[in-house]
Formats: structure tokens, C-alpha cells, sequence
């Protein structure tokens, strides 16, 4: 019980609500990277003309544009522990508008200060940035507050400190610091190869053949974020699974246990309830007397798996952006509970069967 509920509860659903901006697409649609900076502004028309996109192809469509300084993979595809993920150079005000993604803590008490933590003055040689939970706990063994150091354009060293975490997101495996900062540490990196387009939902895969096309001189590969945020929380869900699977074998062990330690106890108990049964009591009553008894240890024992497994989860529970499957965890407590419920009354009546008065002829 312990291990189905403690592991059951840290499943994440990737495709939850993937259109709203809290979640972890952050309401975009598509998520792009080239080989090749592209050095206009997506979002202007002359921009988009400029690249030959149609401004018709591209209606209601708006392109969050990040540079991006390669590094170390920090997301959960790399098995190592990275020293210096890759870099994301963004404007901290073109997410703020949208309230893109959802943060679970800031170096501030102040949470609502999200993206704009990017633009704080902490020295001239320490820059801010944010970073995806399992990048920041996981992919670095970081928290918030610590710092990493990199090396600019110049040979010059200069401190990343982490300012907030962000919820699992489409982002993960970099960090995310200001277009500003970016351009100041690395000049050379000319143009933007990381692309965050919010498309409508009904012509998704029209822009998304669109931006292949127009710019595959650029080497644009272009994926739904619900795509790449499913791939990410796979690897993590399926370790899970792994471990929720070893626990229903337990579980499955355990009902059946149930019946044959019943089993064993009413026949060692034979020669108590036959004297039950010789002064008065039906086999009705006896098989009442029996069931109750061990479905109330049942009940105590499936009690203490649980308490036990909601103390060890209560970090997951008190987080604002926790993701706990109540429905799917109440249906296996109570899908416990039935089978063994069954397999008790089944021990029950199988060691009860047959004239046990006989048993006193023994005694």
C-alpha cells in the first residue's frame, strides 16, 4: 500500500491542460530550433517577409525567439551530471505578458515576480537565471540561490545564479537567463535558434509545415511541445511504473496471503469454534466472527500504509503545482480493500466448511 500510493502519487500527466500557459508548454503550440541564428524578428512583417514567410500562413501566430549558447544536456536524457547546460537568452518581458509557465519558488518570497527576476542586478560578474525543476534538483543537484560558473566570449569568468525554478516544462535540460546578459557574456552568437511559436490550435500543423519549409535553409526542426514534454516526463514515469509495478505483484502476494493466513488461523482455532458451535452458535455466526476480525487488521494495515505513504509524499502535497492523482489513488486504496475483503470472506468460509463440530471428538 505504502509503495503503490508513494510512487502513484508522483506520476505526472505531461498532456494536462497543455493549452494553458501555466502549464508545461507554457501555451505554446510548437517548439523550433536551427542549426543557423536566424537574425530577424520573427513577429514583424518585415521580419517574416524578409525569410519569405506569408503573412497569411502566419496569422495569429507569435514567435518567442531565444538565442543560445550550447552546453551540457542537464535534462533527464543525460544519465551524467552536467556542469554547464546550455544557455537560453531571452526578453524576461515577452513571457511575463503571456504568464508563461509556472514557477514553484523564487529567491524573492514575493512569487509573483516570476520572469522579471531575470532582469535583477546581482554584481557585475553574476548574471540571474531560471531554470526547469528537473534541470535545477535533478540534471545539476542544485537549489535555489547556488551559483555555476561559465566562461564568456573573452575567457572572462562570470557566476550564473539560479533566481527561480520552473515547473516540468517543455525547457528543461537549460537555463535561461536575459537577452541582454546573453548578448554582453557572448557577442559571437549571433541570431536566435530556439523558437516558442503559440499557433491556433486548428492550423498547428499548417505553420508548423510552413516554418519546416521557409526556413530549412536555416536547419528548423520544428516538434509540438506537447511531443517534447511527453518525451521528458517518460523517462521519469517510467521508472515509476517500474515501482508501482513491483508494488501491485506485492499487493497481488498480499490479498492472496490474506485468505491463507486466515486459512491457517481458523484451523488452529478449529477446536475453539467447534466448542462455539456445540454450545449455541450457528456456522453463520462463526463465519461473522471471523471475517470481522481479520478485516479489521486488514483495515488497520491498509490505515497505516497509507498514513505512512502521505507523510512520506506531504512535500509533493503542500506544493502549489503538485499534479497528485487523487482519483486513480482512492480507486487503487479501494480496489485493495475489496480484494481483500474478498479473499478473507473466501479463507473464511473454506475453514469453516465441513462438520467442525466433529473436531471435538479430538479435543
Amino acid at each position: 500500500v505504502f509503495i503503490v500510493i508513494a510512487v502513484g502519487a508522483n506520476k505526472r500527466d505531461p498532456l494536462a491542460n497543455p493549452r494553458t500557459h501555466q502549464s508545461g508548454t507554457g501555451g505554446f503550440a510548437l517548439m523550433g530550433e536551427s542549426a543557423i541564428g536566424v537574425l530577424h524578428d520573427l513577429n514583424s512583417k518585415a521580419g517574416r517577409k524578409a525569410i519569405g514567410l506569408d503573412a497569411k500562413e502566419t496569422e495569429d501566430t507569435e514567435i518567442v525567439q531565444l538565442r543560445v549558447r550550447d552546453g551540457d544536456d542537464a535534462s533527464c536524457f543525460n544519465l551524467n551530471r552536467a556542469q554547464q547546460p546550455r544557455l537560453f537568452g531571452v526578453d524576461p518581458e515577452k513571457l511575463q505578458r503571456r504568464k508563461a509557465f509556472l514557477f514553484t519558488g523564487t529567491i524573492e518570497e514575493n512569487r509573483s515576480a516570476s520572469w522579471n527576476l531575470l532582469d535583477l542586478h546581482l554584481g557585475d560578474d553574476v548574471v540571474a537565471a531560471i531554470g526547469d525543476e528537473a534541470t535545477v534538483k535533478w540534471g545539476l543537484g542544485k537549489s535555489i540561490g547556488d551559483e555555476i560558473e561559465y566562461s564568456n566570449d573573452n575567457g572572462k569568468k562570470f557566476r550564473v545564479r539560479l533566481v527561480a525554478i520552473l515547473k516540468n516544462s517543455v525547457l528543461q535540460g537549460s537555463l535561461l537567463i536575459a537577452e541582454d546578459d546573453f548578448v554582453r557574456h557572448f557577442p559571437t552568437e549571433a541570431g536566435y535558434r530556439l523558437f516558442l511559436v503559440d499557433a491556433p490550435e486548428g492550423k498547428t500543423r499548417s505553420i508548423s509545415e510552413t516554418l519546416s519549409t521557409r526556413l530549412k535553409d536555416f536547419g528548423l526542426e520544428v516538434t509540438t511541445t506537447a511531443e517534447k514534454l511527453t518525451a521528458f516526463s517518460a523517462v521519469e514515469n517510467s521508472y515509476l511504473s517500474i515501482f508501482q509495478l513491483l508494488g501491485s505483484f506485492g499487493l497481488i502476494l498480499g490479498s492472496v496471503g490474506l485468505g491463507v493466513v486466515v486459512l491457517r488461523n481458523v484451523l488452529d482455532r478449529r477446536g475453539e469454534l467447534a466448542m462455539l458451535r456445540a454450545i449455541g452458535f450457528n456456522r453463520k455466526a462463526l463465519k461473522r466472527m471471523v471475517f470481522y476480525e481479520h478485516v479489521g487488521l486488514m483495515f488497520l494495515g491498509l490505515f497505516l500504509g497509507t498514513m505512512t505513504a502521505l507523510i512520506a509524499i506531504f512535500p509533493v502535497l503542500k506544493e502549489s503545482a503538485a499534479e497528485v492523482p487523487h482519483l486513480s489513488l482512492i480507486l487503487s486504496i479501494m480496489a485493495i480493500a475489496v480484494s481483500g475483503v474478498v479473499w478473507i470472506w473466501v479463507g473464511s468460509s473454506v475453514a469453516l466448511s465441513g462438520k467442525i463440530i466433529d473436531v471435538l471428538r479430538s479435543e
